[in-house]
């Protein structure tokens, strides 16, 4: 039993110091590939939708190598920085034609937009200390209109739609997305945080960070399924 209690300290200790430098690495690393994608954007993959130029920044500090990868695999054909003009469009329009491709791009921008607001959300929470319910509330309201009126509206509308069509359609593709998206993230802040650490972290410590960052990616897995719906559907728009 002595045993035990020292092994259960032990991994405690372990998991505190290694904590901020893994986080620290993930959030490090995800800046550096947010300043790249951002260069890589303006001067060298520019047909990237208007849209996805924001979003993938954003995921890319959250998700960090995830989104990285994902960015290369499904909206930067290789080469694309050897090319210019039409020639350019025709490159870039081929590789991300794909289905597979434009649901992804679907997918980051709901993270994005939807993430940010719940990130967001999470911080205030837990700097005046939300009981969970009252926390996982209020990220949902924050969440969703970040989602609806920041992301989804304004890509709707660019692409022509009258004000009120916008905005019910964003409505419908964010109501959708962010319920899957919430229940990653809920998994991951009223299940594996309590397992882990006695109350949840605030924002000035790396496990704070580090639970951010998982749920989005669990967030991300449990909304790809909804969003390759909503664009079958036609609800959403595949992005690339």
């Amino acid at each position: 039993m002595l045993f035990l209690l020292h092994f259960i300290l032990l991994v405690v200790l372990v998991f505190s110091i290694i904590t901020p430098i893994l986080v620290g690495l993930w959030y490090g690393i995800g800046i550096i590939c947010a300043i790249w994608v951002i260069y890589d954007e303006m001067y060298v993959n520019k047909r990237v939708n208007k849209s996805l130029k924001a979003a993938w920044p954003i995921t890319m500090i959250f998700l960090s190598v995830i989104s990285l990868t994902l960015y290369i695999w499904t909206c930067r054909p290789p080469k694309i920085g050897n090319v210019s003009g039409e020639l350019e469009q025709k490159i870039h329009h081929d590789y991300v034609s794909s289905f597979r491709k434009r649901v992804t791009g679907s997918a980051i921008h709901c993270v994005a937009g939807d993430g940010l607001g719940i990130v967001t959300s999470m911080i205030i929470s837990r700097i005046y200390r939300f009981p969970f319910l009252m926390e996982f509330g209020f990220e949902y309201v924050v969440g969703f209109l970040f989602g609806w009126l920041i992301f989804q509206y304004v890509a709707i509308r660019s692409m022509g739609d009258s004000r009120f069509s916008a905005l019910w359609k964003a409505f419908r593709a964010e109501f959708f997305s962010m319920i899957t998206l919430m229940l990653g993230m809920g998994i991951v802040t009223g299940f594996v945080v309590p397992i882990v650490l006695a109350t949840p972290p605030g924002p000035g410590l790396a496990a704070f960070w580090g639970f951010a960052s998982l749920g989005l990616v669990v967030g991300t897995i449990f909304t790809y399924p909804m969003n390759w719906w909503l664009v079958s559907k036609g609800w959403k728009h595949g992005m690339s």
